[in-house]
């Protein structure tokens, strides 16, 4: 893991936490949660989370079976939030925060793309927190400046690849790859407000 010295320099590095982009949320069921953005001290959670999807999950997100070390956990949550972003939702089981779902992107090397990844836990599948994750996402990088947004699934991830179609992305075969899709989105440009409305899906 990260030294002390090491975490604080990258505090230090990184652009403040982008705190005005909490925004309440409410599923189609009535369930209410908060999505926001991804925090450095969120590592115990994403832990949880991982751990906690089925084997099948895992694999449709890591397009592998392994399980993600302890300094790869710390890179998904000490993130650059002006060359990547992830979005998480989380309600409260209890006294304890619980993460529900993920949806991130990270900038190509030209600055106008960005790559794609949604992962959502086994049990808060088909409520819509998928759809809500992957739109916030969207929003958000189209405001960034991103002029696209590209991703690949498995080819046996239905569910992953009807959520895509539903929100706009094309999609494609890989030449290279027969167990894989594509998908890309072209965005428009938006102005990023100091804090996105509450999002209700119909």
């Amino acid at each position: 893991m990260k030294s002390t010295t090491a975490a604080q320099a990258f505090d230090q590095a990184v652009p403040r936490y982008p705190a005005q982009l909490l925004t309440p949320a409410r599923l189609p069921d009535g369930t209410s949660v908060l999505v926001r953005p991804i925090r450095a001290d969120d590592d115990a959670l994403e832990r949880e989370f991982i751990d906690r999807l089925s084997s099948e999950t895992r694999y449709n997100r890591l397009l592998s079976g392994r399980r993600l070390t302890p300094e790869e956990i710390l890179h998904l949550t000490h993130i650059d939030y002006e060359r990547e972003m992830a979005f998480v939702a989380v309600t409260a089981e209890g006294a304890q925060a619980r993460m529900l779902g993920v949806a991130r992107y990270v900038r190509d090397a030209d600055g106008r793309g960005a790559e794609f990844a949604l992962v959502v836990a086994d049990d808060w599948q088909r409520k819509g927190l998928g759809c809500l994750l992957l739109e916030t996402l969207l929003q958000h990088a189209a405001a960034a400046g991103i002029a696209r947004l590209h991703g690949i699934t498995l080819a046996t991830n239905q569910p992953m690849q009807n959520l895509a179609r539903k929100l706009g992305f094309v999609p494609g075969q890989d030449p290279q790859d027969a167990t894989v899709r594509r998908f890309e989105k072209t965005l428009r440009a938006e102005i990023l407000h100091e804090g996105m409305p509450s999002l209700m899906l119909q």
